[in-house]
């Protein structure tokens, strides 16, 4: 079975992040690693000291964060000492230990209840082996209710594939609702101040039309024990997807459809979702659905 990978700095908004992938372990049955990584100073006097009181003050911070999993079965602590950053020290592990999403919380300089990457969540993004969820600010303050809803950022490409499997198997893991959501962006909006055709109306009406069908036919073939609706909706695609983001519990958006396969690499929509969206963010990279279904399946 893979892992969820917790990544932790010992600030409150690492509480988020235990309190979500406290969730995941518990819906899905998978074990938890609870990592914090300490940066060595090379130049510092006495380097064998210095690291041993790092790696106390990352056991010190590890053990106490622990305590929020408490319920759950099998948790790993790793205090990490690197000479990289801490995204690279994240990212290796990942790979060590097989995990299957990353969980980080937000930076202190975001909103109340609205994600924003720091500085390590960002350079994880951009490269993480397996799917990354970014937890608001605030998140452990209430959690996901019982009845939750999870919302998928969906367009018939590859990567819109794998957040749709991903999002299917945590709705089922999560005992929640799945609304599959896709935005078309008007041709207007396309040819900004340029000389448009005449008929867009009738473009525009075609093109929804299709896609009401074809998102309508991809719902109909999913499991028969979700309750799941598609929605189109039509505008800049970032905008809505941030606004509809207040009214989903949790957010499951692909990367971009290039870069290294398997990889998380932020594009325009995901990058500006991920920095304003009012609930966890999950952003999975392309081809990976068999992988996070690995963790989100739900527990015998």
């Amino acid at each position: 079975m893979t892992k969820i990978l917790i990544g932790v700095d010992g600030s409150e908004r690492s509480e988020d992040a235990v309190a979500f992938g406290r969730t995941l372990a518990l819906a899905s049955g998978a074990p938890v690693v609870l990592a914090t990584a300490h940066r060595l100073d090379p130049l510092r006097p006495g380097p064998e000291a210095h690291e041993t009181r790092l790696l106390e003050d990352a056991d010190r911070t590890l053990t106490r964060l622990a305590d929020g999993l408490d319920d759950v079965a099998d948790v790993k602590l790793r205090p990490l000492v690197v000479n990289a950053s801490a995204a690279h020290a994240l990212q290796e592990t990942a790979d060590e230990e097989g995990a299957g999403i990353i969980v980080v919380g937000s930076s202190h300089t975001g909103r109340l209840g609205r994600v924003l990457p720091g500085s390590t969540a960002e350079r994880l993004l951009h490269g993480a082996p397996c799917p990354v969820a970014v937890v608001p600010l605030g998140f452990a303050a209430h959690g996901t209710p019982a009845h939750s809803v999870v919302g998928c950022a969906y367009r018939s490409t590859e990567d819109g594939a794998a957040a749709l499997g991903a999002a299917e198997e945590l709705a089922l893991a999560l005992s929640a609702s799945l609304r599959v959501m896709q935005v078309l962006e008007p041709l207007a909006g396309l040819y900004g101040s340029g000389e448009m055709p005449v008929n867009v109306p009738e473009v525009n009406a075609s093109i929804y039309a299709d896609a009401e069908r074809a998102l309508t036919e991809r719902v109909a073939h999913l499991s028969s024990r979700l309750d799941a609706e598609g929605t189109l909706h039509s505008g800049r695609p970032a905008e809505v997807l941030i606004a509809l983001s207040e009214t989903v519990d949790l957010l499951v958006i692909g990367s971009r459809g290039y870069g290294p396969l398997k990889a998380v690499l932020l594009g325009g929509v995901s990058g500006q979702v991920i920095r304003s969206a009012a609930c966890p963010v999950i952003v999975v990279p392309r081809r990976a659905a068999s992988v996070v279904g690995s963790v989100f399946a739900p527990a015998a």
